[in-house]
């Protein structure tokens, strides 16, 4: 797993600590804005700086699913697939995406990202409570 170089690091912790600040007072938008210019700052291939990339856009997406723009998360859904090569695969990624699409109304692509997410995890995923909606689809549909 490669490690940012310190000058990145330093750039990219801070702009985090903005996005932070920024998330606390309610600024979601700005958040966003700042931890996509952190995204920016992380060198090709951006997949080998595990940790850094997939926590970064999975804060995007969460922070889309509080407002509402389920476009945007979209968007970095798609990208979180460019992130964390080295991650153990538990279908974290896949769940996401899940979520995405089911919240955008593709429910085809929601179930098949769900049925990968379910295996990955052997149905850890959808262990969380807030999950709940999620678990309910995906139990429909595969009962169908």
């Amino acid at each position: 797993m490669a490690i940012l170089p310190s000058p990145i690091k330093e750039r990219f912790e801070h702009i985090l600590n903005e996005s932070n600040e920024k998330f606390k007072g309610g600024s979601y938008d700005d958040s966003i804005l700042l931890l996509e210019e952190a995204w920016n700052l992380i060198p090709e291939p951006k997949g080998i700086y595990s940790e850094e990339g997939y926590h970064l856009v999975k804060d995007i997406i969460d922070t889309c699913f509080i407002i509402k723009d389920f476009k945007k998360a979209k968007e970095w859904a798609d990208k979180i697939f460019l992130t964390g090569f080295e991650r153990i695969d538990s279908g974290g990624k896949e769940f996401i995406s899940g979520k995405v699409a089911f919240e955008l109304n593709d429910l085809e692509t929601a179930k098949e990202f769900f049925r990968i997410a379910n295996s990955k995890s052997e149905g850890r995923c959808f262990g969380s409570p807030k999950n709940a909606k999620y678990l309910k689809f995906f139990k429909f549909e595969i009962a169908r």
